[in-house]
């Protein structure tokens, strides 16, 4: 009778085993299979809350234990709570599901749709700089001059800084010799005669203009050949 009720009691004991592992197995796939809710992330109802001096929302339906929280920083970004999306109207906005104010992705990308570049043109007026005509107002030209480079300037007294020719007074000539003038203009600067040159450059005509150049390579505005 004794052995009987020890038998009994083994098998009880193993069903009962059995139940409880059997219920483990099936908490464990159910944890596993569902990692989609943390055991500690709250998302605050998909409400706004305060990060720093901005407001933010935290999607708990990621695979992370803390969720993934969404700060509003700039305008256009968008972000997700549960399966509705929101959007950010600009730094410390509140996240809206109004999402006409961003760019209509549902999907937060981290950035918001920028304006095409404007191409940039310098507009230069007298004595500022250049990089060519077309740069300079005015009817003024862009000549190279020693001690301040590529510049816009009157082209009918363009050693003038001002750019005002009524202002410039000839200097009477003592003499009637003519003094050589050589050397005295640099690369790149106007010229009307190879004489008014350095004595290793050409007067020669580039872009309308006449301007003191290296006559083994005069497209070089520097006077340097490269090989």
């Amino acid at each position: 009778m004794f052995h009987k009720d020890y038998i009994r009691y083994i098998i009880a004991g193993i069903i009962i085993l059995l139940f409880w592992l059997l219920v483990g197995f099936v908490a464990y796939k159910r944890l596993s299979t569902h990692p989609t809710v943390s055991s500690y992330c709250n998302d605050y109802g998909c409400t706004n809350f305060r990060d720093g001096s901005n407001w933010a929302i935290r999607n708990c339906q990621g695979s992370t234990t803390e969720g993934s929280t969404y700060t509003c920083t700039q305008q256009g970004i968008t972000g997700s709570c549960g399966t509705t999306s929101y959007c950010c109207p600009g730094p410390g906005m509140l996240w809206t599901t109004d999402m006409t104010q961003c760019s209509g992705s549902a999907e937060t990308s981290g950035c918001c749709a920028c304006p095409a570049p404007t191409p940039y043109t310098i507009t230069s007026q007298c004595n500022g700089p250049c990089m060519g005509n077309s740069n300079c107002t005015d009817g003024n030209i862009c000549i190279f001059e020693q001690g301040f480079g590529w510049v816009c300037r009157n082209p009918a007294c363009y050693r003038n800084t001002g750019c005002n020719c009524a202002s410039v007074t000839a200097t009477p000539t003592l003499t009637p010799t003519p003094t050589s003038i050589q050397g005295q203009y640099y690369c790149g600067e106007l010229c009307l005669t190879t004489s008014e040159c350095r004595s290793d450059l050409r007067c020669v005509s580039i872009n309308n203009t006449r301007e003191c150049r290296n006559p083994d390579c005069p497209e070089e505005n520097t006077c340097l050949c490269i090989e």
